[in-house]
């Protein structure tokens, strides 16, 4: 479970900067919208929504997230060796074109507290700690200054023999998972529990779905979360096929194309909906399956496609960041997701969902979505620093009109438009 993140001297983020989980004292929502972690003293948010204008930095925190996971995950492995660190400071300010960038993480894991971080610019760690919590205290495993590596007797001692082979560009915690640290293994673990994609039906989040397909008891789970959306269908059915010779052939495919597909031996998959077939009377009386990425809308195509990571999601409390989320969906079908996190029954465990959306509607206060803690608005200056604040930071009031402020600008966070009576495109 994610409790906290901060980035600082990354994209557009120059300032240190943070979004957290941790729920505030506010009353609303209490019941749906707030998960009781395994410490008593830890109680989190299941959802949060980011708003802001276009290049505001909404995909920029995800990006940050993004490579914070994929670095501690992969920096120890040998392929990484000689490559230089993809990280990027914030470049338009000589106060930080030269510093390193800074990512942490706090979370929960096994009814632990960890606290992760470190700093590192495109060729070398600079610092790196751990922390864990136990009985509210705060107690230090090891920390990092360069080649510097200190180890308590809290960590694991068997680590000591592993900070003399630790690279400059790799992290001491990915190396002490990769040499099965148990301490190290945990953390890793619960890292790739936070998963990040597009909403705009990227590659990787269809096969996840298809490949989730495959189970049956998760089919079932899918096929139940698209009957809810009334989209025609209730049933999906995926059929895996390689092109052979003859298939080839008898749709004329050039003979040098076709050696390249038959030698790359490539599995192709379908998935198709099933649709009924009604008499003059109106009397269901046989099916028709439709492709799904041909016959059916892109809103539909993008709501099958995501129904595997948020069913994952739910089963495994998990925490999914979706960028562009309500791109193509119908603000119902947006609503009902949220709903799902901000559930007892559907999100038995502390499963969360963050996601950035353009949709003000999500917030009306009369559809009881969000609290103030988990409306978050992001605003570019004009230094080109992104700044965050929930509308809880800003101290709206609970009775507010959140839509109809935001949208007149009460909160920042919306384009400064141009075009007015007076703009002209083109030159007379």
């Amino acid at each position: 479970m994610l409790v906290k993140f901060t980035v600082e001297n990354y994209l557009s983020f120059k300032n240190r900067t943070s979004i957290d989980f941790t729920a505030t004292s506010l009353t609303e929502l209490r019941d749906a919208n707030l998960y009781q972690s395994p410490l008593k003293n830890v109680t989190l948010l299941k959802s949060m929504i980011i708003y802001g204008a276009n290049s505001n930095g909404k995909s920029n925190l995800f990006k940050a997230i993004s490579f914070a996971r994929k670095f501690i995950i992969n920096s120890s492995k040998d392929s990484q060796s000689d490559e230089a660190i993809e990280v990027q400071p914030f470049c338009l300010s000589t106060e930080t074109i030269e510093n390193p960038s800074l990512f942490e993480l706090v979370f929960i894991h096994d009814a632990v507290k960890y606290r992760y971080g470190f700093q590192v610019d495109e060729t070398e760690i600079h610092k790196e700690w751990l922390y864990m919590t136990t009985k509210n205290k705060e107690q230090l495993l090891f920390e990092r200054d360069f080649q510097d590596i200190t180890i308590t007797k809290k960590y694991d001692a068997a680590s000591n023999n592993l900070t003399s082979i630790t690279r400059k560009n790799a992290l001491f915690i990915s190396v002490c998972a990769q040499f099965n640290i148990p301490t190290a293994m945990a953390i890793l673990k619960a890292l790739s529990n936070v998963q990040y994609i597009s909403g705009m039906q990227d590659r990787y989040t269809v096969n996840f779905t298809i490949d989730m397909m495959d189970d049956p008891t998760k089919k079932k789970y899918i096929d139940n979360f698209i009957a809810s959306a009334d989209l025609g269908f209730t049933e999906t059915k995926v059929e895996r096929f390689k092109l052979t010779e003859e298939i080839l052939e008898k749709g004329n495919v050039p003979k040098e194309i076709r050696k390249m597909i038959l030698e790359s031996d490539e599995e192709n998959v379908v998935v198709s909906t099933k649709h009924p077939i009604y008499d003059e009377n109106n009397e269901e009386v046989d099916n028709i399956y439709f492709n799904l990425f041909v016959n059916e809308s892109l809103g539909t195509g993008k709501y099958v496609a995501l129904s595997g990571p948020i069913i994952d999601t739910l089963m495994n409390g998990k925490t999914l960041i979706i960028d562009e989320f309500d791109a193509q969906l119908h603000p119902h079908l947006s609503k009902a997701i949220v709903e799902l996190f901000n559930s007892k029954e559907n999100n038995p465990h502390g499963a969360q969902l963050i996601f950035a959306s353009h949709n003000p509607a999500l917030i009306n206060p009369k559809r009881k979505l969000f609290r103030r803690d988990q409306i978050i608005i992001t605003e570019k200056d004009q230094f080109g620093v992104t700044n965050m604040e929930s509308l809880y930071d800003k101290k709206i009031r609970k009775d507010a009109s959140f839509e109809k402020d935001y949208l007149e600008g009460k909160y920042s966070g919306i384009p400064d438009i141009k075009i007015d009576d007076d703009f002209r495109l083109f030159d007379e």
